[in-house]
């Protein structure tokens, strides 16, 4: 398995993958734009190959790409709904000069209509893009903490999604914070595993590309997304154990996106979960 961190952009690319190197890092996740706005930024296709490989050099990989915060495939607001299809469009090809297999996706908020009717207009949505996005590059929908109308808290949600398309055209992207919020209860090692084997016989493992380990200081089931280091929040370590040792492949990545507060926590909560392997 390969863990890594979500990196930040402030700095320069090149500063920030070789910080990432010096820490430990085997895989990391990057925005490839502002994750609050519309615009993807003027990097040409030859600028983001060159990262590509200096990822390549320095042995980090998968890269994964997390798409702005601000698509909603299920919106009702037409405008919007067709500016995000365009930013998630542009967002795949990005991710394909990165040489990115990845892009991680929330699945949006119904905003009031409905489960069904969200559901519905996603599934359209993504069967839309299908066509235009490079075969290289997998979306992935990630789990939410449920709040307000947010739609994928729940993982027969994410099933009835991909259950639309053909096998392996779309996978998933665990956020252990998020599942924790949305009432999964992986706070002990016994809980933790009936929570993956449930995960596996309603979406499939098979499905599952990526897991953000993020710990929360939330309570199981308060359906609030917030993150905190390891072993600093409500879930125990002993659940995280589980997670990390349920038999993945070898280059299976582990992302944390814990709080920016700086280098010496990145590497803290990196070596925390590397502890927690079973060797």
């Amino acid at each position: 398995m390969r863990f890594g961190v979500h990196m930040p952009q402030k700095g320069g690319f090149e500063k920030n993958v070789k910080r990432a190197a010096e820490i430990g890092c085997r895989t990391i996740q990057i925005f490839p734009g502002n994750p609050t706005g519309w615009k993807m930024g003027k990097l040409d296709q030859s600028a983001i190959e060159k990262r590509a490989d200096l990822l390549d050099r320095a042995d980090i990989a998968p890269l994964v790409v997390h798409s702005a915060y601000l698509i909603n495939l299920a919106s009702s607001n037409q405008e919007f709904l067709v500016k995000s299809k365009q930013l998630l469009d542009e967002t795949m090809e990005r991710a394909g000069f990165y040489r990115a297999p990845y892009v991680i996706l929330h699945t949006g908020n119904h905003g009031g209509r409905g489960v069904e009717k969200g559901i519905a207009q996603i599934i359209g949505s993504i069967g839309e893009g299908l066509s235009k996005w490079p075969d290289s590059v997998m979306l992935l929908l990630e789990n939410t903490a449920g709040s307000g109308t947010a739609l994928g808290a729940n993982f027969e949600e994410l099933s009835e999604i991909l259950k639309s398309f053909p096998k392996g055209k779309l996978g998933t992207c665990f956020d252990t914070a998020h599942g924790w919020a949305a009432g999964y209860d992986i706070g002990s090692a016994a809980a933790a595993g009936k929570v993956l084997d449930e995960f596996d016989r309603v979406v499939g493992l098979e499905n599952l590309h990526v897991v953000h380990v993020n710990d929360t200081k939330v309570k199981c089931g308060s359906r609030v997304d917030r993150h905190a280091h390891i072993g600093e929040g409500s879930i125990s370590l002993e659940g995280f154990g589980v997670i990390l040792n349920y038999g993945w492949p070898n280059n299976f990545p582990f992302i944390l996106e814990t709080p920016e507060n700086g280098t010496d926590w990145d590497r803290t909560n990196l070596l925390t979960l590397k502890g927690l392997v079973d060797k």
